[in-house]
């Protein structure tokens, strides 16, 4: 059992805060509730830019991806093997349509 680091509660399923840490009970879990020093911090580093205001804690940091669109980004992936493949699939995709027309 953990303990409420802001009231000291004995908590089973403690809340964790995203932004100090710390272990809380269900009444003290958001950070306006426990007075939250790494509330405070963020707010101050988050810059005035609103893109930045946005807590986004499981999506990394992305590049912006060029251009070219789904196009390059399957022909980037696209091995030799699966080349191969998809070249004799439609291969036999035309011979079908021949034989029926």
């Amino acid at each position: 059992m953990a303990r409420c680091s802001y009231c000291g509660a004995s908590e089973s399923l403690p809340f964790t805060c995203k932004f100090c840490g710390g272990k809380f009970c269900a009444e003290h879990r958001l950070p306006e509730n426990h007075d939250c020093q790494g509330l405070a911090v963020y707010k101050e580093t988050r810059g005035k830019e609103p893109e930045k205001w946005i807590y986004e804690p499981f999506r990394a940091e992305e590049q912006e991806a060029p251009r070219g669109g789904r196009v390059q980004e399957v022909l980037g992936r696209l091995t030799l093997r699966h080349a191969l493949y998809t070249l004799l699939a439609l291969l036999i995709l035309l011979m079908l349509l021949r034989s029926f027309l």
